[in-house]
This record gives C-alpha cells, structure tokens and sequence, in this order.
C-alpha cells in the first residue's frame, strides 16, 4: 500500500530532526571535550611550573588578560573540569537514547554496545582482586 506524500513528508521531518539532534550532541561533546583537554594541559603545566599557590599568574577570559593566583586560576580550572565532565557524561548518556529513537524511526536494529557503561572504580578494583592483580 503506497503512502500519499504528506505523510512520507512528515516521516522525513521526524527522521531528520532525530538525525540532526544526534549531530549536534555529538559535535558539543566533541567541543566540550577539546575544552577539557586543554584545562587538562593547563593544569599539568601549572604543576610542572612547581610555583607557589601565592604567585600571580596571567590567564585569558574571554577577550581580556587577567593576572590571579595561582592558587585561585588552578581552583577554578578544577571546578570547571568537573561541569565539564558531568555536561559530557549527560551529553553521552542522551546520546544513547536519540540514536536508539533515530534507528527505530529507520526500522533499524538498536545499535549494539550503546547501554553499556564504564566500569566504576569500585568495579575495575574487584575486577583486579578477581584477576590476581
């Protein structure tokens, strides 16, 4: 039975504004993580400088130079490493779910590995316990 093209029309819309939610996510997780990465060096440089918390360092906001402590610039770069990581974590989590929608609008099988999650901490140790680690 053919459908009138009104309603193939709308089973596109929905297909791509499910395939550009997926895009987008995607990207942001790629752009925050770069964000991170480079916090990330920050910090290893800021350690390897071996400096005092008490110095003044100069960091860049936005467009404006700022000279702060150490100690202070290093706080703040900690805090925001921990958003960072929760935004991702969210960002990835809905992830699965958007591509899981996306793939039953294309009749498709669910992607496989998509429910999985990392182990934890406590995990990986009893993990090695088991192994003889």
């Amino acid at each position: 039975m053919a459908k009138s093209p009104e309603v193939m029309q709308q089973y596109m819309e929905e297909v791509e504004e499910a395939a550009e939610e997926v895009m987008s996510d995607r990207q942001e997780v790629i752009t925050l993580d770069r964000r991170r990465n480079t916090n990330r060096e920050a910090l290893r440089r800021m350690a390897d400088e071996g400096k005092p918390d008490e110095a003044r360092m100069w960091i860049c906001v936005g467009n404006m130079f700022l000279r702060m402590p150490r100690g202070f610039v290093k706080e703040s770069i900690e805090k925001e490493q921990k958003h960072l990581d929760t935004e991702i974590n969210n960002l990835r989590n809905g992830l699965r779910s958007k591509v899981n929608k996306l793939n039953d609008l294309e009749h498709k099988d669910p992607t496989l590995g998509t429910n999985l999650k990392a182990l934890s901490q406590e995990e990986w140790q009893a993990v090695s316990q088991v192994l003889g680690k």
